[in-house]
């Protein structure tokens, strides 16, 4: 990397801690506003939040794996297998009914949902316990592609870029609550989605997206090797 491109980076991250230090007066009037934003924060906010978060470098990464790898019919297996489906049944049948319910966790919710006896009890203990283990195994995997992909472009080990990264998040998250989260992951999308237009018109408009009648890819081994299978583009693109 040179220079301009490090200034580059330098500025972003910058731009992330100044706009979550931003709303630090907002998400400090109470838990409400810390955890839920005071249930005020815009729709379209909150979509756009959901696109940024769930766009990471660690299923970027696989993603771009399965297409490299079997073509572009391996998009669909993130279709299939990552968070879409999720998402668009949180939407249509239940996005209304998580608002309304005024609750803050999904602890919270399993009382909620079977009330304040022993069952709703238990629920929301199971529930607590799930929720500790689900979220470490998510900031290992997204520090761990993060790590090693900032890595690469700094020069700097895997784990030193995994800790900054997480450094980074730590302050605006810490300091503004959802608020910061939220916001800074609507800056991160409207970057995002101007990177893939651009990235897109530019390949398509210089005429280098040219693909060989024949050629090899390489497939990761459970031995940690890889194998060289040969394919045609005809079958790679359908």
């Amino acid at each position: 990397m040179s220079s301009i491109d490090f200034t580059i980076v330098g500025i972003y991250i910058v731009a992330l801690v100044i706009v979550g230090l931003y709303f630090q007066r907002k998400a400090s009037k109470g838990i409400n506003s810390f955890f839920l934003g005071n249930r005020q924060i815009p729709w379209w906010v909150l979509g756009a939040s959901g696109m940024a978060s769930n766009l990471d470098v660690a299923g970027t990464m696989i993603i771009v794996a399965f297409i490299y790898a079997i073509g572009a019919k391996g998009f669909y297996i993130e279709i299939r297998g990552g968070v879409t489906l999720i998402m668009a049944f949180l939407m249509i049948f239940m996005g209304k009914w998580n608002r309304r319910a005024g609750v803050m966790t999904l602890a919270e919710w399993m009382e909620f949902r079977f009330g304040k006896g022993k069952q709703g009890n238990i629920a929301r203990f199971i529930m607590a316990i799930a929720m500790i283990l689900i979220t470490i195994a998510m900031i290992t995997y997204f520090a761990k592609g993060a790590g090693k992909f900032v890595g690469e472009f700094l020069g700097i080990s895997p784990d030193l870029a995994a800790f900054l990264m997480i450094v980074i998040a730590m302050i605006y998250t810490v300091s503004s609550g959802l608020y910061g989260v939220v916001y800074t992951d609507l800056f991160q999308g409207f970057l995002i989605a101007f990177t893939i237009a651009y990235v897109c018109i530019f390949v398509f408009a210089s005429g280098r997206f040219n693909i060989p009648d024949t050629f090899s890819v390489s497939v990761p081994l459970l031995d940690g090797g890889f194998q060289e299978i040969k394919t045609t583009a005809h079958s790679w693109t359908n």
